[in-house]
């Protein structure tokens, strides 16, 4: 079981990777990647929801955890995630 992390920030439009210990289907650190937008985390984070559930990052099984960022006014600036392999 392999446990993973991002630290998302949002620039209005997408969740941007600005650290992560996920890497691509080549290897490649996933800094700089979006989170897909079929991702069930996207629209809950949109929402400023958490989501808790399966996912599939770079060709792998997680159960994950997404969690919204806010600023003390309640504007979305990124996204917390944390995942464990299936």
């Amino acid at each position: 079981m392999s446990q993973q992390s991002s630290i998302f920030s949002f620039n209005g439009d997408d969740f941007v990777r600005q650290h992560t210990t996920l890497l691509t289907e080549a290897g490649a650190s996933a800094v700089g990647t979006l989170l897909d937008r079929d991702n069930p985390g996207y629209e809950a984070l949109l929402q400023k929801q958490s989501y808790v559930g399966p996912v599939t990052l770079f060709g792998h099984r997680y159960e994950a955890r997404y969690a919204p960022l806010l600023d003390a006014g309640g504007q979305l600036l990124g996204a917390l995630m944390v995942c464990v392999s299936e």
